[in-house]
């Protein structure tokens, strides 16, 4: 089941894409929920309140506050890094705005139900992969994380810490052996000491990363080109196609 959440202040605009959604969850073989808002504050009221959503389609030019602001919200009031948003607007212009929000995608109107598709598809791959564990022992206890609450590793010595948002847990390993184990493309290894789930990366430049958990990694110079590239990619991916 993937929750939705439509907020746009045009009624025929949500009725439209709240259709189209279920036509296409229908076509894709995904269940699909939908609960509608009109304005940036009443979905933020609903948010902060404790509702959750699995995808958030979001317009940029809402009264009062505005699609942009209530991205920055989700992630840095409420810490919110796993909402997939993906906003619409008739303006082409807010693309590289957006980019701190980390959208999974920017849908130029009118609404296009090829685009749609592609975009909810990929959104389903991301919530399965987000719901897989990485497993780790710690004496003869075997633990399991869901991937999508780990910021980073760090590597300390013959030890792992792994980062939480609010706890770290150690194990003993190796760090090159944690990510053969995960073996996904939403971490990669910026240092030989700190491998980091892209999901969490709020700030960037040439030479470290920033969490959100406001850490400051550094990114070693063998790593730099592949990070650079990554990110590259990630911004890219804002763009409508």
């Amino acid at each position: 089941m993937l929750r939705i959440a439509i907020c746009d202040d045009e009624e025929i605009i949500c009725r439209q894409l709240e259709d189209m959604l279920f036509e296409i969850g229908n076509r894709i073989n995904q269940e699909i929920e939908t609960e509608i808002f009109y304005s940036g504050e009443e979905l933020y009221r609903f948010l902060f309140r404790g509702s959750r959503y699995d995808i958030i389609f979001l317009d940029i030019e809402l009264n009062q506050i505005n699609g942009v602001e209530v991205g920055r919200r989700i992630r840095d009031e409420l810490k919110d890094e796993l909402t997939q948003i993906v906003y619409i607007s008739c303006n082409e212009g807010y693309a590289m705005e957006l980019f701190d929000v980390r959208p999974l995608n920017f849908i130029i109107k009118p609404l296009n139900k090829e685009k749609m598709q592609s975009v909810l598809t990929k959104a389903v791959k991301l919530l399965d992969r987000e719901n897989n564990f990485f497993e780790y022992k710690n004496g003869n206890v075997t633990f399991n994380i869901p991937l999508r609450e780990i910021l980073y590793f760090e590597s300390c010595g013959r030890k792992v810490n792994m980062v939480l948002e609010n706890e770290i847990k150690t194990f003993y390993g190796k760090l090159s052996f944690v990510e053969e184990k995960i073996n996904s493309c939403d971490f990669i290894m910026i240092h030989k000491s700190y491998l980091i789930n892209f999901n969490y990366c709020i700030e960037y430049n040439y030479e470290y990363v920033k969490m959100s958990n406001q850490e400051v990694l550094a990114i070693s110079q063998n790593n730099r080109k592949a990070v650079r590239e990554r990110l590259l990619q990630r911004k890219l991916g804002v763009h409508h196609d």
